[in-house]
């Protein structure tokens, strides 16, 4: 840990840190300072503060009630360097922030925790299809849900002036892919094919 801790590297710091579990999973820790980094970096250079405003729902630790990123946020610099779990987790966010691989979320934007198994039935990404980047992702021990889409091009007609379906644009079988597990948190990208084949951005 170099010098004072600025408030984008404690926010970002206070992220990892209470999102990630009580084990102190350096790969896990170093893994949501990165995702959240990566997103900041692919939406057009946000800061972490940004980041917050732009998508309050990002984050659930930053909602108040995470006791881990409260006391972060809170924690002295000089207390925070005697503590190997917040020393850690700023660590990791000057490394994330300066994109000093390696980025153990292997360019993921978003993550999961063990609310993806226990809330599995309702949650987002299930409904919308998930697949395993790689079977070994699947730390959680629960089945991918892939979900047949063909997305088409859309054009007005002359004649009558309305908007009606044209050729196939392309085909997913998910909206979500996994790029990395570590700890007990999945981490995540879009699936190249949803992007192409509607033209979304990665980063939203």
């Amino acid at each position: 840990m170099n010098g004072a801790i600025s408030q984008e590297v404690r926010l970002l710091a206070a992220i990892a840190y209470g999102e990630a579990s009580t084990a102190n999973d350096p790969q896990e820790i170093g893994g949501i300072a990165f995702a959240t980094a990566n997103r900041c970096r692919a939406w057009g250079g946000k800061t972490v503060s940004e980041l917050r405003e732009a998508d309050p729902n990002y984050s659930f630790a930053w909602n108040g009630s995470n006791a881990r990123f409260n006391k972060l946020m809170r924690t002295p610099d000089s207390e925070i360097e005697l503590d190997p779990g917040m020393k850690l987790a700023v660590d990791w966010a000057q490394k994330a922030l300066a994109n000093e691989r390696p980025d153990p979320s292997n360019g993921a934007f978003w993550w999961d925790g063990l609310d993806f198994k226990t809330n599995y039935a309702m949650h987002p990404k299930v409904r919308k299809g998930f697949k395993w980047g790689d079977p070994s992702h699947n730390i959680l021990g629960i089945p991918e849900n892939r979900i047949s889409n063909i997305s088409h091009w859309y054009v007005r007609n002359k004649k009558t002036g309305k908007i009606v379906e044209s050729g196939e644009r392309g085909r997913y079988d998910s909206v979500w892919v996994s790029t990395a597990a570590h700890g007990s948190t999945v981490f995540w990208q879009h699936n190249p094919d949803y992007l192409k084949a509607t033209g979304g951005k990665a980063y939203r």
